[in-house]
């Protein structure tokens, strides 16, 4: 779109905030698709893993221990052990079938190559919700996890690459902050409703519980892949993959067969991976909170119904995260990401030191607000860069090398569980304090990692002529 130099800014600023949540969320037109359409798939997705880890697995973690010890080469695990271990187990498999996944759907160039993945994924994912709802001892649940994770994963990594299909590259802000939108809202309501029923959950009195958690949790991921699967598909009709090597089509432009060909002489870029690394500090700082935040309510705030406060404080986070996205891939557009990634760190450091000092619930939800602020950045900037970075033909594979990152990120994570039951023996929530500290010198280095490559990049700058979506983009 061009402006006229006698527009008016605040004109142009009002156009341009109506035309983000058009995109979003009004109908499609030729050659710019709805942004929800192509991102609601995120919000089961989402809903699905944080309601599983933090509503359900924590109580069928506790119910596993009560059967038995648990314990790995000699090592008798406690809870936050227990729930690292078969978390860590899970990601293993998630990075491996994002990457194997994203790559078969990268093989074809046909229109709606993401889309058959997306549906038996999220399909696979409900039915094995499921499953995971009938699991009682410690091995069927590390067996129904990576069967989640397997399933959930293979939908995961084509999906990534939808935005790259379809969405202009001046455009991938704002579509960032719409897919994370999404995530927010799925992770966010689903987890709410979950805790909600599972405060009220007894294994003998009161079972009926768990499985309306696990009901909600499915119709949710089979109803919104449904959504992006149908809403996206080819005009021409359904499409099956095919797992042929691609060839070169004689009627393509040379820039594109010049970008295939070099995509596959070449690795990723140095950037990227300083981004992956980048990426793998801020994961592990936002799932240290995830992860141990009902056991930290429970050993440090002393809440008799951690479920309750974990309800409060997942409200606070998501509704500032929730808040901060939209405007966050606004931002990230028009004036680049530097500053935005500094003040995401800064905002991940001063709550995370702050939550050495609380002692009630009143303050933790305060400094959740701020925390989902810094959520709500970091969600958004660094999807926006991953999607700069990589190349349009084997953005689905080089995108599931995030999952490598959040794998290495969220590893460090679990791992820490076993270092909090240790300290916390050694002094009275000790291994919590640990943590915090470690988690604000990762937001830390992540922030500023990144802020370097987006100030060495300039992002909002390089749109390359080479680039078919580019080049309609500047001509609209």
């Amino acid at each position: 779109m061009t402006h006229q130099p006698g527009n008016n800014p605040l004109d142009v600023e009002e156009r341009s905030l109506r035309s983000l949540f058009t995109r979003a969320f009004g109908k499609s037109r030729p050659g710019s698709p709805n942004l929800s359409n192509l991102s609601i798939y995120a919000f089961g997705l989402s809903g699905v893993w944080t309601g599983i880890g933090a509503g359900i697995l924590p109580f069928k973690v506790i119910e596993a221990l009560e059967l038995g010890d648990i314990s790995i080469l000699g090592y008798a695990l406690d809870k936050n052990g227990a729930l690292g271990l078969i978390s860590l187990l899970g990601l293993i498999v998630a990075a491996a079938a994002q990457l194997a996944a994203g790559s078969l759907s990268d093989r074809d160039k046909r229109p709606g190559k993401r889309l058959l993945y997306l549906l038996i994924g999220g399909i696979g994912l409900g039915v094995m919700t499921i499953l995971f709802g009938l699991t009682s001892s410690f091995l069927t649940l590390i067996l129904a996890i990576v069967g989640m994770q397997f399933f959930g994963n293979s939908a995961q990594g084509p999906a990534n690459a939808l935005i790259i299909d379809h969405v202009p590259v001046n455009e991938r802000g704002a579509a960032a902050g719409v897919l994370n939108l999404w995530r927010l809202l799925g992770a966010g309501s689903i987890t709410v409703v979950v805790l909600q029923f599972m405060a009220r959950y007894d294994k003998e009195d009161s079972p009926e519980w768990l499985w309306y958690s696990i009901a909600l949790m499915t119709v949710a991921v089979v109803i919104t892949v449904l959504w992006t699967v149908i809403t996206n598909r080819p005009q021409d009709g359904w499409f099956i993959p095919t797992l042929k090597k691609k060839t070169l089509n004689t009627v393509d432009s040379p820039e594109l067969v010049a970008e295939t060909a070099a995509a596959s002489r070449s690795g990723i870029s140095r950037s990227y991976l300083a981004f992956l690394v980048a990426l793998a500090f801020g994961i592990a700082a936002m799932s240290s909170m995830q992860i141990y935040a009902l056991f930290f309510l429970q050993d440090v705030v002393g809440l008799d119904n951690p479920a309750d406060g974990a309800d409060w404080l997942v409200v606070a986070i998501v509704a500032a995260a929730a808040l901060t996205v939209l405007p966050a891939g606004r931002l990230a557009d028009r004036w680049g990401r530097t500053s935005l990634f500094i003040l995401a760190g800064a905002a991940g450091v001063v709550s995370s030191l702050l939550l050495l000092f609380v002692s009630s619930i009143g303050p933790v939800l305060a400094i959740g607000f701020v925390i989902g602020i810094s959520v709500g950045l970091f969600m958004t900037l660094t999807w926006a860069v991953a999607n700069d970075l990589v190349s349009r033909s084997a953005a689905a594979k080089e995108l599931g090398y995030t999952s490598v990152a959040t794998l290495i990120g969220a590893a460090g994570a679990r791992f820490a569980g076993v270092g909090i039951d240790e300290l916390n023996d050694v002094s009275e929530n000790l291994g919590y304090k640990m943590i915090l500290v470690s988690v604000a010198i990762s937001f830390a280095l992540s922030a500023l990692i990144l802020a370097k490559i987006a100030k060495d990049s300039s992002f909002t700058e390089s749109t390359h002529p080479s680039d078919p979506i580019a080049m309609l983009s500047a001509s609209d």
